[in-house]
């Protein structure tokens, strides 16, 4: 497998290939993929090139592209505070880094640290982690 740190040139199209090769990578397995769609959706730690270029790497030897987040150096990062940022975008990436990689978090903490918006696409996450079709919080 050939893999490399993901720099990538700013921009909308660079941000798609990336956000596409991180669900290719995330293919078959519920809750990564949950996790890995959480940081896609909220649109916060893929803008950021701190991020990208330090937890993300890229398996080019596929015909596809394929990308990896290292979950427990992400996080390790955040606690050491070189990752810094706002409460929610912290608690964003947490459960993200619960559901995909198994990092354990409070979540009492991080849900009260969402905005409405995050709150809902969290919840939506959290579906698709337990396998239910996105609509599914409608019909219980």
């Amino acid at each position: 497998m050939t893999t490399h740190p993901a720099v990538l040139p700013d921009g909308y199209w660079a941000r798609r290939e990336l956000a596409c090769a991180l669900t290719l990578g995330a293919t078959g397995l519920p809750s990564v993929q949950a996790g890995v769609e959480l940081l896609i959706d909220t649109g916060i730690w893929l803008h950021r090139p701190d991020f990208v270029e330090q937890f993300i790497t890229i398996d080019t030897s596929v015909a596809t592209a394929l990308a990896f987040i290292d979950w427990e150096a992400a996080i390790a990062a955040l606690d050491a505070g070189r990752l810094p940022c706002s409460g929610g975008e912290r608690a964003v990436l947490r459960i993200a880094a619960g559901m995909s990689g198994g990092i354990p978090l409070d979540l009492r903490d991080a849900l009260t640290s969402l905005d409405r918006i995050n709150l809902a696409l969290t919840a939506t996450a959290v579906e698709q982690a337990a396998g239910l079709p996105a609509s599914g919080r409608e019909h219980a």
